[in-house]
């Protein structure tokens, strides 16, 4: 069975869908029809928190679905904390393999775990705000909010 929630951010609604077992997807998007269960009621919550400031990190069982490649850059990009960035090559090389930085921004691209698997804190090696699945303004905006957060 699937089921759906939304929260609306201020930078736009966001999708949770979820099996009996596990969040399946967190996206920008259109509001989807509603149909909650306990883990999208527990990612809303834990999502609400993240943007009302009251939390940095979530605790969330997520069905990951990739290649063993982008686990591992996925993984890598999940210890980026909280107010900080670090750029891909830097996600490739702590993979062991310094010359992927296009595999590692090709996974970062397909995560599917917006927010929860923070591949916003991911930018390029001069700086730049480069590639964002849910658009590059959306990227900025996470990493002002939490730059201001951790101090």
């Amino acid at each position: 069975m699937s089921y759906t929630d939304n929260i609306l951010t201020p930078i736009g609604n966001v999708q949770i869908t979820a099996t009996d077992q596990a969040i399946t997807s967190i996206a920008f998007g259109e509001k989807l029809p509603v149909y909650k269960n306990e883990l999208t009621q527990l990612a809303h919550e834990q999502l609400y928190a993240y943007f009302s400031g009251n939390s940095t990190s979530f605790r969330l069982p997520l069905a990951v679905s990739g290649t063993l490649f982008q686990q591992r850059i996925w993984d890598q990009v999940n210890q980026i904390p909280y107010g900080s960035a670090s750029n891909y090559s830097a996600v490739a090389e702590s993979v062991g393999n310094k010359r992927a930085v296009r595999a590692a921004a090709n996974a970062i691209g397909r995560n599917t775990f917006a927010i929860v698997v923070p591949c916003h804190r991911v930018i390029g090696r001069n700086g730049s705000l480069t590639g964002y699945r849910w658009e590059p303004w959306r990227k900025e905006w996470l990493l002002k909010f939490e730059q201001q957060g951790s101090r």
